[in-house]
């Protein structure tokens, strides 16, 4: 069984597609009236959004969280499906975004996975849904075979190229390793597993330009064939497929976007540790309800409400152990968009690159200037406190 991992898991973008300068703007000298201030124009505002799971427990729970600007429009759904054969897609998450002007959408896909076997009785099998628990059936392939025969398609789009990620195959051969060495460990030594990382870049039918993302895991499991010999049944696991439309030109700004996407989501642990428990269930032969009646401790559930900027979105807790935030992080890093900032209480966040000056206030929201004089304390509706941060 796999962990379900979502990976979610993230200047011009607000005012008619035009990027920030990383020069600092000219001025004569400080604006009189600093609340008449443009948003887009004088500065950036930045706000974490939350996945929010309101089916699969006994009260709504906080799936991940996430940083796009703030006027974005965002929607998320969280969708459970106790009957389905296919484990990958039983809890289904998926986001979808777009920038005020629409001149950026983007696409997060649920989780999925498809299988296959190379002896034809067992395919046969498959095909015909004789396995308890079975997923779509279609030929292997790794990220970028993803990202072109299928993930594409599936958003109307044509592939101008698609291909690995050299820079993040160390960290998906290590997990594969890892989860070799955990199957082996548990007696199961005809287990073995692939993993790959890819982007592709798209091309739209009205003019639009993309980006697509993807990360696949494959377990492969070696076993004698029905007919002799050596067969292997293949397991492909999509952890994570994103696609950003964007308006022709604006590959730079959408590469931030993407950068700031990845460089902060992050996953509840809490929730992971539910799902996980109701699979528990699943596979230990109880009731398919029996996922309504899982809960979420108490003692979780007030640590959340408590803080405003929750434990488990801190880049700097080191009891953060979900494997998708790495996943994360080595795309923001790969991408280059982002520039590291330090708030008042020493933590650390990646923002939007191109910008001399950055300011918190403490709920998961942030402000970029390259406005010398700007005063986020004078903006006109802004009734909490934003504090200077250091690079």
């Amino acid at each position: 069984m796999h962990k379900i991992l979502l990976c979610f898991i993230l200047a011009g973008i607000l005012f008619s597609c035009n990027a920030p300068s990383a020069q600092e703007n000219k001025s004569d000298g400080p604006k009189e009236n600093t609340s008449q201030a443009v948003e887009g124009k004088d500065y950036l505002l930045l706000k974490r959004f939350r996945v929010l799971d309101s089916k699969g427990f006994d009260q709504p729970l906080e799936v991940s969280s996430f940083m796009l600007p703030a006027n974005w429009k965002v929607n998320s759904e969280v969708e459970w499906y106790p009957m389905v054969k296919c484990f990958p897609e039983m809890v289904q998450a998926s986001v979808d975004a777009s920038s005020p002007d629409g001149a950026y959408e983007l696409i997060v896909f649920p989780t999925t996975q498809f299988d296959w076997s190379t002896d034809p009785i067992q395919l046969d099998a498959m095909q015909k849904g004789f396995y308890a628990h079975a997923c779509t059936i279609a030929e292997p392939l790794d990220a970028a075979g993803y990202i072109s025969q299928t993930l594409a398609p599936s958003v109307k789009a044509s592939v101008k190229k698609a291909g690995i990620i050299n820079e993040l195959q160390s960290q998906m051969d290590a997990g594969a390793a890892q989860m070799t060495q955990q199957a082996r460990a548990g007696g199961n030594a005809a287990y073995r597993h692939q993993g790959s990382a890819a982007e592709g870049t798209l091309q739209f039918s009205d003019g639009k330009e993309g980006l697509a993302f993807c990360t696949l895991m494959q377990t492969i499991v070696d076993m004698p064939g029905t007919q002799g010999g050596m067969s292997s049944n293949i397991n492909c696991y999509v952890s994570m497929r994103v696609v950003l439309k964007y308006a022709a030109g604006n590959e730079a700004m959408a590469r931030k976007i993407m950068s700031v996407f990845f460089s902060s989501a992050r996953m509840n642990p809490q929730w992971l540790k539910g799902v996980q428990g109701y699979f528990y269930a699943v596979t230990s032969n109880a009731q398919n309800e029996q996922w309504k009646q899982i809960q979420i401790s108490h003692q979780a559930q007030e640590e959340i409400s408590k803080n405003i900027v929750r434990n488990w979105e801190s880049k700097n807790n080191n009891n953060n152990t979900d494997a998708s935030a790495a996943t994360n992080d080595g795309f923001g890093q790969y991408l280059r968009g982002v520039d590291s900032w330090t708030d008042a209480a020493g933590e650390k966040v990646e923002l939007i690159s191109g910008y001399k000056n950055a300011w918190s206030r403490g709920d998961g929201s942030y402000m970029l200037s390259n406005d010398p004089s700007f005063d986020p304390n004078s903006i006109s509706g802004e009734t909490q406190s934003w504090n200077r941060m250091k690079q």
